[in-house]
């Protein structure tokens, strides 16, 4: 303690280099909390963004999904189905978190031309699609005759939860024919914003029932456990072993690029804080020097009064850490109460290079970084003071004080 005494009482001797100096410290350590932060703010919430996705892979039957989809907008039949056996063979596959098997399918109404789409779906969809919300309990079983509507569906049919859904279809599930199903409205979905408002789910069995396609499916939505792309690919591997004459494709190519964006932003991060570690420590080490330059004539005095090499280590070196360790506090705190500042900063200079960076928070608090900046800052104290104590405990006193005069 007394050793600490003695230290804030040499830096409050010179204030207005010592708070030059924990200014230069505090910039370092904000700058370095700064892109800390940044750099787990926006992996954080490109993760979140690629969870919203709900599924990275995608598996069809051979051909192209998007002409089958077409089709089937047009009124046709999908051109190409899979078999639900198939779906459990594709839940066993190494990689797979989690899989949703579909059915879809439309009606088209031939005086307006509108159609109706279909999606059979089972609760694994629902847990894929991690942000729906809606009024309603949803199917009570997987063979109930009950469907959830999209926002945008519901309110083109005046329907909400509790109506009854009227279904006219002929005998190869098409519109106009002679068979009636009436279905219960048990959910609207919130606005998702995305495809979803547009569809009338179904319980699969139900669907493949009413549209006469027992045991059949169209496609399989698959969650992998990892996306960084060997991962990813390792996984669409797997999955193409399964044979059976698929496409295996993923779902964006955001799963692609999303791993190479967070490598280069730790790359950029850990650049950026070995810059920021190499000034700090030679500002400090360039300040402290020339506090022990000028104090050359006071170190003899202490040795020639009874201070030993060790004292004199121990003082200097004790003023370096706690000059850097208040510093690297007065950072934390700079970068906290301008977070919003930098957050914006960052934003518009990254604005050219990202088409989109997450509207999460980017620059928080998080009590590791606080944590690690503290550890940085008083490792920084220790290893730029360790020279200039050295250099202090080897002054001679009879040297010194002539030297002095």
């Amino acid at each position: 303690m007394e050793y600490i005494r003695l230290a804030m009482k040499n830096l409050l001797r010179r204030k207005v280099r010592t708070i030059l100096s924990l200014l230069g410290i505090g910039v370092a350590i904000a700058v370095l909390y700064s892109l800390l932060e940044f750099q787990k703010g926006y992996e954080k919430g490109l993760q979140g963004q690629l969870d919203q996705l709900g599924a990275h892979i995608m598996v069809v039957p051979k051909g192209c999904p998007y002409e089958a989809a077409t089709i089937v907008l047009h009124g046709g039949k999908w051109p190409r189905y899979m078999e639900e056996s198939y779906f459990d063979q594709i839940k066993g596959v190494s990689g797979v978190s989690q899989a949703a098997p579909i059915l879809m399918d439309a009606i088209i109404d031939p005086a307006t031309k509108d159609s109706k789409i279909f999606l059979g779906i089972t609760d694994e969809y629902g847990r894929l699609r991690l942000k729906w919300k809606m009024d309603g309990p949803g199917f009570s079983n997987e063979k109930a005759r009950e469907v959830i509507l999209g926002t945008s569906i519901a309110t083109k049919l005046g329907l909400k939860t509790g109506d009854t859904f009227h279904l006219r279809q002929d005998a190869s599930g098409r519109a106009g024919g002679k068979d009636d199903a009436d279905l219960k409205v048990v959910g609207v979905l919130d606005r998702t914003g995305t495809q979803d408002d547009g569809f009338i789910f179904m319980p699969l069995h139900t669907l493949q029932q009413v549209f006469k396609l027992p045991g059949k499916i169209v496609v399989v939505l698959v969650r992998a456990k990892k996306i960084d792309g060997a991962s990813l690919d390792k996984t669409m591997q797997n999955l193409r072993a399964l044979g059976g004459n698929m496409n295996v494709f993923p779902l964006s190519e955001l799963l692609n690029n999303a791993s190479q964006l967070m490598q280069v932003t730790k790359v950029f991060v850990l650049a950026i804080v070995l810059v920021a570690i190499a000034i700090g420590a030679v500002g400090v080490l360039n300040t402290i020097l020339m506090t022990v330059f000028e104090r050359t004539k006071e170190i003899g005095m202490m040795k020639a009064i009874g201070a030993s090499p060790k004292d004199i280590f121990t003082l200097i070196w004790t003023e370096t850490v706690l000059l850097c360790t208040v510093g690297g506090l007065l950072g934390i705190g700079i970068a906290i109460v301008s977070s919003r500042g930098i957050e914006w900063f960052f934003r518009k200079a990254l604005a050219s290079q990202f088409s989109a960076l997450p509207d999460t928070t980017l620059i928080g608090i998080s009590p590791g970084i606080v944590l690690l900046c503290v550890v940085l800052s008083v490792g920084l104290g220790v290893l730029a003071g360790f020279y200039p104590a050295w250099r202090a405990s080897a002054v001679k006193p009879i040297e010194a004080i002539r030297g002095a005069n």
